[in-house]
C-alpha cells in the first residue's frame, strides 16, 4: 500500500468518530467477519458491530436487526460484498434505515485503494500516533 498521508489519517479518524456517534444513537455497524470487526476496533470504534459470518444466513441477520433503527453497512467492496449489500438492501431497506454513506466515504478517502474493511488496519498505527490521548 502507498504511504498514508496525514490528511487521510485525519479523515479516517473523523469517520470513526462519526461512527461512534451514530452508534451512541442506536445504530449498528454490519460487517462481513471477524477481521473487519478487529480493524474497526483497532481504529477506535467502540460501538455495536454485527458480523454476517456469525449468523446462519441473511434471513437470520435481518431477524437479529429487527429492533435496530439504523443499520450502517460496511461490507467489502469486492464482488461478494457488493452482492451481499444488494441482497440486504432488498431485504431490509423498506423496513429500516440503511446507511451506505460510510462505505462510500472510505472509498473516497482512500481513493479506492481500500477494497475491504479489514484493510483499514493499515491506518491503525498512524491513527494511534496522531491521537494525543493514545499515551494515556
Amino acid at each position: 500500500m502507498q504511504r498514508i498521508d496525514e490528511e487521510e489519517v485525519g479523515q479516517i479518524r473523523r469517520l470513526v468518530d462519526m461512527l461512534n456517534y451514530e452508534s451512541s444513537k442506536g445504530a449498528v455497524v454490519l460487517v462481513e467477519g471477524k477481521r473487519d470487526n478487529n480493524a474497526l476496533r483497532a481504529l477506535g470504534f467502540s460501538g455495536k458491530i454485527m458480523m454476517l459470518n456469525s449468523h446462519r444466513g441473511l434471513g437470520k441477520v435481518v431477524e437479529s436487526l429487527e429492533h435496530t433503527s439504523k443499520i450502517i453497512l460496511l461490507l467489502d467492496m469486492d464482488s461478494k460484498g457488493k452482492y451481499l449489500t444488494q441482497r440486504l438492501l432488498r431485504m431490509i431497506a423498506n423496513r429500516k434505515s440503511v446507511d451506505l454513506f460510510y462505505k462510500r466515504r472510505i472509498m473516497e478517502i482512500t481513493r479506492g485503494r481500500i477494497r475491504s474493511i479489514e484493510e483499514l488496519m493499515a491506518y491503525r498505527y498512524s491513527i494511534a500516533m496522531s491521537n494525543p490521548l493514545a499515551d494515556l
